[in-house]
Formats: C-alpha cells, sequence, structure tokens
C-alpha cells in the first residue's frame, strides 16, 4: 500500500531524529552543541530580551534551539526556568520541533509528565490547537500555529521560527514583543526573504538602534568552520547513508540554491531584479580596511552628503583617492542628529583631510544646508546637486560603473550597506533612451545616494597644488615680520589666521 505524503515525511523525521539521537548521547560532554548553536545558546542565557538572528538555510538552528528551550522549561524557577512558546509558519513545523525538544529532553534525562496536542482554552485564544510537552518543574513547551493572537497573554520566551516566511509577520511580532513588559524574551529567527521582508526591516531597526536588542548572523560559511559537515557525515553514517566529501557536498549545495545561493546560504536578502549594481560588484568592493579614517594616507578626498533631519539615515561619506580607486575613510550614520551635529563633522574633514570638493544632496532641506557650507568653504569646493531626473541618473550610473570596473573600496560585510546600493533598480533601456532611476520597495538608499555624490566629488579635475617653504627673513621683509607697531602685528596676524604664510605656503 502506498503510505501518503505526510506520514512518508513524519516517517523520515523520526528516522533523522533517531539517527542524530544516537550520535548525540555518544558525544563527549560539552561537544553536543556545534559552535553556533552554543553561541546562541550562550548569548540567549545573558538575558537579552530580543535576539534577531539571520541564518543560512539547513544548518540545525532550530536544533540549537530545542535544546535551549528543554533546558529552559525543565529548570525550576529559582533555577530560571520559563514556559516557552513556539511558532512556526506550518504544522509541519511546530510538529517536528515539539519532536526534537522530546529527544532533547531523553538526551538530557529530563522528567516529562505530558506530551501531544493540546486546545487552548485561555480568553482570546480558545479553540486554538497547538502541541506541548509539560516537564516536572510545571513549565511547558508549546509549540503554536502561526496566529497572532496565540500569543496574546502569554508569559515567557517566545521563539518565532523562519519569521521571513508567517503570513501575518508583522501582526506576530507586534504580538511577540508585548511579552517583553514582563520580563520575557523573544527570539525572531529565519532566513531572509526579500529586502523589503518585515523581518530584514527588523534587523535593521536593532542595528540602528531604533529597537533595543541585538542581532546575529549565521552564514553558511560559518556553520561550515564551526562543524556542520561534520555532524552531518556523523549522522548520515548512522542512518547508513553515503555522502560526498567535505568540498563536494559544499558545491552541490551551493550549487542546488543557483542564484539563490547569496540569500539562502550567505544572509544577504534578494533586492529583486533589475538592481543597478550587483550584490558580486558590492562584495568585490568590500575590504576590512575601507571606512577606518585611521588608513588615511593624505591623498585627494571627497566628501559626499545626503541631506536628513529626522526619520531618513543622515549619511556622509569621504574617500581618498589612492591611484585610481576611491578607498572610503571616513562615514557619518546617524538618524534624528541636529544639522550642527551634521555640519560639524563635514568641517572636521575639511581640517583634518585634502577635500578636493564636497557634492550635498541640495534638493529640498539641502538648500540651506549647501548655502551654509559654501559661504564657509567656497563654492567651488561645495557643490549642490538637486536629485531630480538627469542628475539622479547621472549619479547612479556613475556609482554603478565604479563598481563594475573595480575602482572603489567599501566597508565590509555590512547588510544595510548592501541592502541600501542594491535598493536602486534601472527602468527602461539607454537603447530606448527611456532609462530610469527608482528605489526599489521602501528602501530610502541613503547610503547609495552619499556614495554617488562622493563618487562625483571625486570626479572633478584634480588642482596641482605646490608646498613652498618661505624664510622667516624673507616672510618678515615681505610682511612687516621686523614691525612690532599695532599694524605690523595685525597685518601679522590677518595672514596667519588666512593660512597663508605660517612656515611656507601651498
Amino acid at each position: 500500500m502506498k503510505l501518503p505524503p505526510e506520514e512518508i515525511a513524519r516517517r523520515e523525521r523520526a528516522a533523522d531524529r533517531a539517527a542524530a539521537e544516537s550520535v548525540i548521547v555518544r558525544l563527549p560532554k560539552g561537544g553536543v552543541l556545534l559552535g553556533y548553536q552554543a553561541r546562541t545558546d550562550a548569548l540567549l542565557m545573558t538575558g537579552v530580551s530580543l535576539l534577531v538572528i539571520e541564518k543560512s538555510r539547513r544548518i540545525g538552528l532550530t536544533w540549537g534551539l530545542a535544546s535551549h528551550a528543554v533546558l529552559r522549561a525543565a529548570a525550576s524557577m529559582a533555577a530560571g526556568g520559563q514556559n516557552v512558546w513556539y511558532m512556526g509558519y506550518d504544522k509541519d513545523m511546530t510538529l517536528e520541533f515539539i519532536e526534537v525538544c522530546a529527544m532533547w529532553a531523553r538526551a538530557f534525562n529530563c522528567a516529562v509528565v505530558d506530551q501531544g496536542e493540546i486546545v487552548l482554552d485561555d480568553g482570546p485564544n480558545e479553540g486554538i490547537k497547538a502541541f506541548s510537552i509539560r516537564f516536572a518543574s510545571g513549565f511547558r513547551i508549546t509549540a503554536l500555529p502561526s496566529v497572532p493572537r496565540a500569543l496574546r497573554g502569554k508569559q515567557g520566551i517566545v521563539i518565532i521560527d523562519e519569521a521571513a516566511f508567517h503570513k501575518n509577520v508583522d501582526e506576530v511580532l507586534k504580538s511577540a514583543m508585548a511579552l517583553l513588559i514582563w520580563g520575557g524574551q523573544v527570539i525572531v529567527v529565519s532566513t531572509h526573504d526579500g529586502i523589503g521582508n518585515p523581518f530584514n526591516k527588523l534587523i535593521g531597526e536593532v542595528q540602528s538602534g531604533t529597537r533595543r536588542g541585538k542581532v546575529m548572523t549565521i552564514t553558511f560559511a560559518q556553520a561550515m568552520a564551526d562543524g556542520l559537515y561534520e555532524r552531518v557525515a556523523l549522522v548520515a553514517k548512522a542512518k547508513g547513508v553515503p555522502i560526498e566529501p567535505k568540498e563536494e557536498w559544499e558545491a552541490n549545495i551551493r550549487a542546488s540554491y543557483g542564484d539563490d545561493a547569496a540569500e539562502e546560504l550567505d544572509c544577504i536578502p534578494k533586492v529583486g531584479s533589475g538592481s543597478l549594481i550587483s550584490i558580486e560588484d558590492i562584495i568585490r568592493a568590500e575590504h576590512a580596511e575601507a571606512g577606518d579614517g585611521q588608513f588615511y594616507m593624505g591623498g585627494l578626498y571627497g566628501l559626499g552628503r545626503d541631506v536628513a533631519r529626522r526619520r531618513d539615515g543622515q549619511i556622509q561619506w569621504g574617500a581618498e583617492l589612492v591611484g585610481d580607486v576611491a578607498w572610503v575613510r571616513d562615514v557619518y550614520d546617524e538618524v534624528g542628529q541636529t544639522f550642527a551635529h551634521q555640519d560639524a563633522w563635514f568641517n572636521a574633514r575639511f581640517a583634518d583631510r585634502r577635500v578636493l570638493r564636497a557634492c550635498i544632496d541640495q534638493t529640498g532641506m539641502g538648500e540651506k544646508v549647501v548655502e551654509d557650507l559654501q559661504a564657509l568653504h567656497g563654492t567651488y569646493r561645495v557643490e549642490g546637486v538637486l536629485l531630480t531626473g538627469p542628475n539622479r541618473l547621472d549619479l547612479a550610473l556613475g556609482l554603478a560603473t565604479a563598481f563594475q570596473v573595480g575602482r572603489i573600496r567599501i566597508p565590509a560585510g555590512d547588510p544595510k550597506l548592501r541592502a541600501d546600493l542594491m535598493a536602486i533598480k534601472r527602468v527602461g533601456s539607454e537603447e530606448s533612451g527611456s532609462v530610469r532611476i527608482v528605489n526599489d520597495g521602501t528602501i530610502h538608499a541613503d547610503r547609495f545616494w552619499a556614495a554617488a555624490l562622493m563618487w562625483r566629488a571625486l570626479g572633478v579635475e584634480a588642482q596641482m597644488i605646490r608646498y613652498q617653504s618661505v624664510p622667516k627673513t624673507s616672510w618678515d621683509a615681505a610682511h612687516g615680520g621686523g614691525d612690532d607697531t599695532p599694524r605690523g602685528m595685525a597685518e601679522r596676524a590677518r595672514s596667519q589666521a588666512q593660512g597663508r604664510f605660517q612656515k611656507g605656503a601651498w
């Protein structure tokens, strides 16, 4: 008799758990969890209220979270025990989580009172079916369906698994955050599903400081370095299934994801088709020394500034020309700062860098910013750029070309920066003359435009500047150095203030 698909899947999961359990019980003490699973557990034990984890697909992190859930729910209240609420996006996920928790309970020899399907009967959750394990401690692990109201009125630890794929993820997150009021803990974990997904926005909020919490990233490469292949090989051996050599296995995994590998394995959310700057060009331009001002070598320098005041990012980028490559040296990345604070950072670069030119977004509120800074530094060195039609196209295509030909180096591994750079899309074709530049989704792309303005600032033809030393006697003769009258001293003070003749001249 042919078994139904769900029964086949259930039996396959059972075989996987049995093989994994047989391996776990034979592992040495302290070697049960892989490195990234152990780091997640350790971070959670510090009491972080909100932990957001962006991860590679199928690295076994849910198994690690299940072990944490068992240890917390099996502990007494005095030892930090709490109820654990797990929410996957479908029924199979919730059932599998409970089954894995039961496996860990056996491995840890925890006392389980009962296990099975229950029906919630508390107020707004009445009638919702869930899977549950109750421990002798009195606490439960309950796996809930992806229904936002299922979390209402709950207290304890919440795990939202594959959050990016929940139907009502915004409402689920809103319900989960309410648990933090009474000292709960929320763990939001997922692979990515696009740059505009609420999960990716949550990461941005935490990283920018607008929402309190921590972000953890676990890529496929990190999991491999922590022993993922070796653990998979042990489980495969326990099942009697052959497995390819490590390099071949990893290559096959990556090949199976094709164009989705960056999102599914490397934690880089997709922007969608038509991104003006490709992720490959961005990664090639990333360098560990970019964005660190201590590496400035005294070369010609360009500034780009995207003007904002309240909600949007206030971004300023400064780069040094090294040969024909623009190396980002300094980055100002703020939200909600005053114009005085922004201008102070800008002016400091004119004091400590050889600024060739600065290009500033003059659109809207940028008008006064440009006027003030031109009055201070001159109209040649400070240029206002209106971010409208043709200018936007020229700026965007110029920056894209810089990435394509490898003439720019940017800070490495910043998901917000990558998202901004990939948020600008090309619509139409150059042949038809109808090329337009548009933002993808709700990403404002502040960093893109700051970088594009910076690149334009470095595009100006350099003016040759030579330093000529001036002997003290020559300076005195030309500028009344020996004249101690009020007129002579005033002339010297005025010349020195202008920076023209101190020990020499540029």
